[in-house]
């Protein structure tokens, strides 16, 4: 993970194992990873437009997938126990397309 973009996962023992469950119940194909399909499952997320930007932001590997590790780096960064500058720099990043530190207004109105 990158430390300058994520900081410390905000989660107790027990958030993380009902995330776990989750997780798990997303996980279509038992594969271990979440795909877009799998994320999409949620009818809650279908309409969000910026849902490939946030799944893209929790795949650090780049692989496609958001395996159980991202998964919870990412949703950390929405606890409420999380601080407010690592929530800011993920909301930041969801802009800032091209990934170079700046949000142009092309970025801005995609």
């Amino acid at each position: 993970m990158n430390p300058h973009w994520y900081g410390p996962i905000m989660l107790d023992a027990d958030e993380i194992r009902r995330l776990g469950k989750r997780f798990r119940k997303l996980d279509l194909d038992n594969s271990g990873a979440l795909s877009v399909d799998e994320f999409m499952s949620l009818p809650e997320l279908q309409q969000n437009p910026l849902v490939q930007r946030v799944i893209d932001i929790f795949d650090e590997d780049g692989n496609g997938e958001v395996d159980f590790k991202e998964f919870i780096q990412g949703v950390s960064q929405f606890s409420v126990k999380g601080d407010k500058l690592s929530k800011l720099r993920f909301a930041f990043r969801i802009y800032d397309m091209d990934n170079d530190g700046y949000i142009s207004n092309g970025e801005l109105f995609q």
